[in-house]
């Protein structure tokens, strides 16, 4: 049998170790509720600063209307359509913007002259003033052919050029894979750099 002593002893242990189990729990479930609101906070993170633009030439340019000569499908003639561009400040890369725009797929009624396929390899302009525009060679072999629509070919790029860049080209010379050609289908003279009559 146990003793009055012994009893009270008992139940003061029994009171400390249940004591100490409630502490235990309140402490493991306050605990789960950290780390459980840790889970659901969101710490927010500002976006990385835009990078500064090293040099003035670095920052996109506004956008500028460029005419594109385009063959109108019903009147059947070269007729300018306006797009538009961010066009670089050197006048180099502007001509390849401008010459690849032409050279991309016309919108609705309107008909490219150029042969779909045809790439830009390289343009550059020497002190004379003159722009050389290295066509991939699908320019030639892709050609439909004929008189109106090898000089279309030719004029478009022309009125293009001429009339993006008034006062910084004053001729064109037509190369394919960095060659200059006599023709494209045969017909009109490319062998020397042209201008608009």
């Amino acid at each position: 049998m146990l003793k009055y002593n012994d009893t009270a002893g008992f139940s003061r242990f029994l009171m400390i170790w249940g004591i100490t189990l409630v502490a235990v729990a309140l402490c493991l479930g306050v605990t789960l509720y950290v780390i459980e609101r840790s889970k659901q906070t969101v710490i927010p993170v500002a976006p990385p600063p835009l990078p500064a633009a090293a040099h003035p030439s670095e920052v996109p340019p506004e956008p500028q209307d460029v005419n594109l000569f385009l063959l109108d499908s019903t009147a059947m003639r070269l007729v300018p359509v306006k797009t538009e561009r961010r066009l670089r400040r050197e006048l180099t890369r502007r001509l390849n913007q401008v010459v690849t725009a032409l050279i991309q797929e016309a919108p609705p009624n309107f008909r490219n002259t150029i042969p779909r396929g045809t790439e830009l390899n390289e343009v550059y302009i020497d002190n004379q003033q003159t722009a050389y525009l290295d066509f991939s060679s699908h320019l030639t072999d892709g050609h439909i052919g004929g008189t109106t629509a090898e000089f279309l070919t030719v004029t478009a790029i022309l009125r293009t050029v001429f009339d993006a860049f008034p006062d910084e080209i004053k001729q064109v010379q037509i190369l394919i894979d960095g060659k200059e050609i006599e023709t494209i289908a045969g017909h009109l003279n490319l062998s020397q750099p042209l201008r608009l009559p």
